[in-house]
């Protein structure tokens, strides 16, 4: 279960990392790199909710906080993710992608602290 657990934290700061590097590319008009991390982050997302689900299965987990990391991880970070990558390609409304990748990086610390702090 630990290994288990290592390679979800390591993916999930994956993500994050991945998401800040499409919120400062994306300022700086480095379009190519914004997408190309903006991809990472959303395929980094799905192997971290795979995982994360892997890991509650095993441990047999059924709280408050889980559904809430859950929630937070599928409608934040997945349709984020699918729009920051919509939003980073050939499109007139590039300018919300920066803004929108912050975002993102808020509600990935936010997952964050539901999944560490466990409250009740």
């Amino acid at each position: 279960m630990s290994t288990l657990l290592f390679f979800h934290v390591l993916v999930a700061t994956v993500v994050v990392g991945a998401l800040i590097a499409t919120a400062v590319a994306a300022r700086f008009d480095l379009w190519d790199l914004a997408r190309r991390a903006a991809l990472g982050a959303l395929a980094a997302t799905i192997v971290a909710i795979g995982l994360g689900e892997g890991l509650a299965a095993d441990a047999g987990v059924h709280a408050g906080w889980l559904d809430a990391s859950r929630a937070l991880a599928a409608f934040g970070l997945l349709l984020g993710g699918g729009l920051l990558v919509v939003l980073t390609g050939p499109s007139r409304v590039r300018r919300l992608a920066a803004p929108t990748a912050a975002l993102l990086v808020l509600v990935g610390l936010a997952t964050a602290f539901v999944m560490a702090a466990k409250p009740s």
